[in-house]
């Protein structure tokens, strides 16, 4: 378990990294040579996180589907019963930025660029947001709620002393990407003025 969690941790860092780049070299245009490393941060990103999906789907789901989405069987009532409510859905938001993060990782080589056309790359590199948010959504409910007492779990963790780091990661992607919107906005109406 600490494995795939350190993997997780590892893949939320590569992945705000490669979102924070972008706005950060907007802002402060001194900080532009870091932007090549984009690419690489989000190929690692995709690497790391498919490592921790693997590691948690081999190693806690046990390669059962239903076990992954929050279910387990019964014998008594020969059914699978929900047995975390939120589980399930934070597993199918990590899974569905992992895809993301795979399909842009495939696309993340020169030759991938001149295949789709610069435009087209671009546009498809803008998921990097939506899986970021996606990220967000599944590392938040694992630090915040999951390991919460619940009339299944009575067991009491100690809360994860990384989620207020988890929160910071996307609070200032948030802040990040929201001032270089203001930013640019606010040159184009001062040079309009002109």
């Amino acid at each position: 378990m600490r494995l795939w969690k350190s993997l997780g941790v590892s893949a939320i860092g590569l992945l705000w990294w490669a979102i924070i780049i972008g706005p950060l070299a907007r802002l402060w245009p001194r900080l532009s040579g870091l932007v090549p490393w984009r690419r690489e941060a989000g190929i690692w990103f995709a690497l790391v996180s498919a490592l921790h999906g693997y590691l948690v789907w081999d190693g806690w789901a046990r390669w059962d589907v239903a076990g992954l989405l929050g279910y387990q069987f019964s014998p008594e009532s020969g059914l699978y019963l929900r047995a975390e409510p939120g589980f399930g859905l934070a597993n199918l938001l990590g899974v569905a930025a992992l895809g993301l993060g795979l399909a842009l990782a495939a696309t993340s080589f020169d030759r991938a660029v001149a295949f789709l056309g610069i435009g087209s790359w671009k546009w498809m590199h803008t998921l990097a947001y939506a899986a970021f948010y996606l990220v967000t959504l599944h590392v938040l409910y694992f630090a915040f709620i999951h390991y919460s007492p619940s009339p299944t779990r009575l067991t009491i963790y100690e809360p994860n002393p990384l989620r207020y780091y988890y929160l910071a990661l996307f609070l200032t992607a948030v802040g990040a990407q929201a001032s270089a919107f203001t930013a640019a906005v606010w040159r184009r109406q001062k040079v309009g003025a002109l």
